[in-house]
């Protein structure tokens, strides 16, 4: 007993504005997931013939991805500071891990290779590059391989030569149909990305070839002038 309180009295708790910004930045984030889910159900009804279960196991599966996306970002805002910059890889990593843990299954095997340097960002643009990052997860899911083959999902971070930070995720599946145009026939995902990228002040861009499709959104060099490491 002795020693449980002698532990518990070294462990500070966190400081309440760090705790009130990540709550009040997740339930931003839980707004965002129950638009989402609505917009979903309005689709799903519009649907002239009714979902076979491969489809309905894999909506779900999307729904539970996002919810624990969320649940990770509150884990590593509340123990951020609310300002000042962070080093992104590591948070990325860990996200990854939840998000294969989530999606993969015995018929559909998912396999995450993390590429490129440390990314110092500032501590409000985590969230949003995360939740693309989720997005993106998603969508190589659904359509990467549809003769459900295993999965390797590809995350960079880096430094481009003018200065923007880039994070690019990639599948090597089979790219977008040929005469796909994402502004008019992407789905729900491609435009929470979209919104999301323009969020931190940045563009979201795709490339498609028959080797997989990229995401790939750049934050502009200036972004992160003045911010001190935390």
């Amino acid at each position: 007993m002795d020693a449980v309180l002698n532990r518990s009295s070294l462990e500070s708790p966190l400081p309440t504005d760090l705790v009130a910004e990540a709550n009040h930045r997740i339930a931003n984030s839980l707004t965002l997931l129950v638009s989402m889910v609505r917009m979903q159900s309005v689709s799903v009804k519009k649907k002239p013939e009714p979902l076979s279960n491969a489809d309905v196991r894999m909506m779900l599966d999307g729904i539970a991805a996002r919810i624990n996306t969320i649940s990770q970002l509150h884990r590593i805002l509340s123990r951020s500071g609310a300002d000042g910059v962070v080093n992104l890889k590591p948070h990325l990593e860990e996200v990854s891990s939840a998000l294969v843990a989530a999606l993969s299954s015995p018929e559909q095997q998912v396999r995450v290779v993390h590429t490129g340097t440390d990314c110092m960002v500032l501590m409000r643009h985590v969230q949003p590059i995360v939740l693309i990052l989720c997005e993106a997860f998603i969508n190589a899911m659904k359509y990467a391989h549809p003769a459900s083959v295993p999965l390797i999902m590809t995350v960079d971070c880096s430094v481009a030569g003018d200065g923007r930070l880039v994070l690019a995720v990639s599948d090597d599946g089979v790219g977008l149909p040929e005469g796909f145009d994402a502004e008019k026939s992407g789905g729900l995902g491609f435009r929470v990305m979209r919104s999301l990228a323009a969020e931190i002040g940045g563009e979201l861009q795709m490339q498609s070839t028959h080797l997989g499709l990229t995401f790939r959104v750049a934050l502009p060099a200036g972004a992160m002038a003045g911010a001190k490491p935390s």
